[in-house]
């Protein structure tokens, strides 16, 4: 069979299952074989147990449809486009301005709060550099934004985060002002329960005003 793998996913089972779902993309536009052909072929490899045929919605489009809910951690999980969720931030902005601003950092902050409680659950409360790395690399994984560096003082109770990429400050440029609420929100969350603390953030630097990357200061009270 002459065909190109244009795409291939994983999903992430449990350590002890012992089978995971796939889901290919093959291109066989230069091969003679048919779809209904190739997944017969598919279905006699020793380690498939089972093999579907996705076909188009309509002609010339094709979609994942057999992934559905999508889900990050054993938990539901949805996908925003940009133009939906620059809807849902700027609106609530421009319908309820500074207390719009306001309720976007408290949600921000329940959802920091509970990434943090769920990061200690895993048995690594009293390993700082794990839950800063699970950090990173949820941020990251969910698109939220990339967390380039970050320093901090436990003793003193502080730290400083260097942010790239900060979803939803992208979508305020041109502001005169730090555009974060929030993402700032979720990090004041996280912080809190991490130091076990009130603390205080603050935006120094941010790319919608024309900074080179967003850069977020936390101090406990």
């Amino acid at each position: 069979m002459d065909a190109a793998i244009r795409f291939i996913q994983v999903s992430m089972e449990e350590a002890d299952e012992p089978f995971v779902n796939a889901i290919a993309f093959l291109d066989i536009s230069d091969s003679r074989i048919t779809p209904e052909e190739a997944l017969e072929l598919v279905k006699k490899q020793e380690f498939i147990r089972e093999a579907r045929l996705i076909k188009p919605s309509t002609e010339g489009f094709i979609c994942d449809d057999y992934f559905f809910p999508l889900t990050v951690g054993n938990e539901r999980s949805i996908i925003f486009r940009k133009t939906v969720y620059e809807a849902l931030f700027k609106g609530l902005r421009e319908k309820f301005g500074s207390a719009g601003e306001a309720m976007l950092y408290y949600q921000g902050f329940n959802v920091g709060y509970g990434l943090c409680a769920s990061h200690m659950s895993m048995g690594c409360a009293e390993k700082p550099e794990f839950l800063i790395e699970m950090a990173k690399a949820f941020s990251r994984t969910l698109g939220w934004a990339i967390i380039d560096h970050y320093k901090m003082d436990l003793k003193k109770g502080k730290a400083k985060l260097r942010v790239y990429q900060n979803f939803e400050c992208e979508v305020g440029k041109g502001s005169e002002k730090p555009y974060s609420h929030f993402y700032r929100g979720v990090i004041a969350g996280w912080f809190h329960k991490f130091f076990g603390k009130s603390v205080e953030v603050k935006e120094t630097k941010c790319i919608a005003k024309g900074d080179a990357y967003c850069e977020f200061l936390i101090q406990t009270h």
